[in-house]
């Protein structure tokens, strides 16, 4: 593939070998949309996380690309594209490579942010210093050319990268007041797993001075910054960080406890199981009132929400390890929230979480299943009861004789009933579990 040289407006270095790898390594799909628009005259940067993570050695997880070609030129080329952001210049691909669907921006210069948001105005241009001088951080502003083999790095990001240190694309507080969310972005990379990061005295500052700025972000948009951060490895002394500069009141108002949160990760862990476990031990101190007000205000999904609001609340009530019977229904009234529960669990106690994950982890699994061998029908027709609640805590309190005595058909289920004295109700608790 060959070019003329590109209108970078900065000059270029020869790539690395960790960006030579990068760029033999990339699918068909990355590589057939850079041989395109090459060929079509025009140039193209590789811009953003894939930069930056491949210099700290660590997964990639989106691959973003810039050109001077207009979005209509773009769509000319590629004409499955679709037009997700074409007022910004950003145009999507469709693609089963190994990143999904790519997006390519064209390089502008943003004019004024007139809401904290987005510019008032977009130009679209064709120097690459102009497109990373509007970037956030000096880790974020850096490209490869990957037709020349060169790497542009106007601003210094690798050195930041080597020392750990963030800090802003020119002043700081300029940054944080163009797009309030990067006040949110700048607390996450300094958890994210290319650093952890340290903010320089200008950010760190700023920071602070520009908090109010998050007044005119959406709760969700700050909760897609949080939510993401909650899934990194370390975070309590960046969460602790939140709450000295006021930021946590825009997230979590009155959250200031953040004890042991990272005690909540585990090896094996999800991000997303570690996410739900931790927020789910932030919110353990408040009601249920402000639970629910919170988590509305910040537009989490349903699926969160049922999470969250049932783990917080069984914090610290664990079964005793020695009972095979308690261990077996705790897990089965758990179901897809036991891991998450075991990671807010471990940050709520360290010493006893560890002792019942093991215990949980040398647990066979159930003789008869996972769902009740006795039946509704069953169960009307035996008792010759009519259908109404106490068929209902009934059929509870059977499945509840099933999975802690690990019982394996039905017949043997209602022996066991019988033999503790069970004539037509529940005799004790018919639930599995709080």
């Amino acid at each position: 593939m060959t070019s003329d040289e590109p209108t970078s407006g900065v000059d270029g270095k020869s790539l690395c070998s960790t960006h030579i790898d990068l760029l033999e390594n990339l699918d068909s799909t990355l590589k057939m949309i850079i041989s395109k628009i090459s060929e079509s005259g025009f140039s193209i940067w590789i811009v953003g996380g894939a930069v930056r993570d491949s210099l700290s050695e660590i997964s990639l997880h989106d691959f973003d690309l810039a050109s001077d070609a207009t979005p209509s030129q773009l769509m000319q080329i590629f004409p499955s594209s679709i037009p997700t952001g074409i007022a910004f210049g950003t145009i999507t691909i469709p693609s089963q490579g190994d990143f999904g669907d790519i997006e390519i921006t064209t390089l502008r210069k943003d004019g004024t942010y007139f809401d904290r948001r987005r510019p008032e105005s977009v130009r679209f241009g064709t120097s690459l210093l102009e497109d990373l001088n509007r970037r956030d951080f000096k880790i974020n502003a850096m490209a490869i050319d990957p037709i020349n083999l060169l790497f542009y790095d106007p601003h210094g990001g690798r050195k930041d990268l080597e020392s750990g240190i963030l800090s802003a694309v020119g002043e700081a507080s300029q940054r944080l007041e163009e797009d309030g969310l990067r006040i949110m972005r700048a607390y996450r990379f300094m958890c994210h797993d290319s650093g952890p990061f340290i903010p320089d005295e200008n950010l760190s500052q700023a920071l602070i001075d520009s908090v109010q700025n998050l007044d005119s972000i959406s709760r969700e948009r700050i909760w897609m910054e949080f939510s993401t951060l909650l899934s990194y490895q370390n975070v309590s002394e960046v969460l602790q960080r939140m709450v000295d500069d006021g930021v946590m009141n825009y997230v979590i108002p009155g959250c200031n406890d953040v004890l042991g949160i990272d005690n909540c990760n585990f090896e094996g862990i999800t991000g997303y199981n570690l996410m739900i476990g931790r927020l789910s031990l932030l919110l353990k101190s408040f009601d249920e009132e402000t639970v629910t007000q919170i988590l509305n205000e910040l537009l989490v999904s349903n699926k969160v929400r049922n999470s969250v609001t049932s783990i917080r609340k069984r914090i610290g009530i664990i079964p005793n390890t020695e009972s095979k019977g308690c261990l077996r229904r705790y897990r089965i009234a758990l179901g897809g929230d036991l891991v998450a529960q075991m990671s807010a669990e471990r940050g709520n106690s360290l010493e006893e979480s560890d002792k019942l994950r093991t215990e949980l982890s040398l647990l066979p699994p159930l003789s008869g299943g996972n769902e009740p061998l006795v039946s509704g029908s069953d169960i009307l027709s035996r008792l010759e009861i009519e259908p109404g609640p106490l068929l209902g805590e009934v059929k509870q309190w059977l499945f509840r004789i099933q999975v802690e005595n690990d019982i394996s058909d039905s017949d043997s289920v209602w022996e066991k009933a019988e033999s503790l004295g069970f004539i037509d109700r529940p005799l004790g608790e018919h639930r599995m579990w709080v």
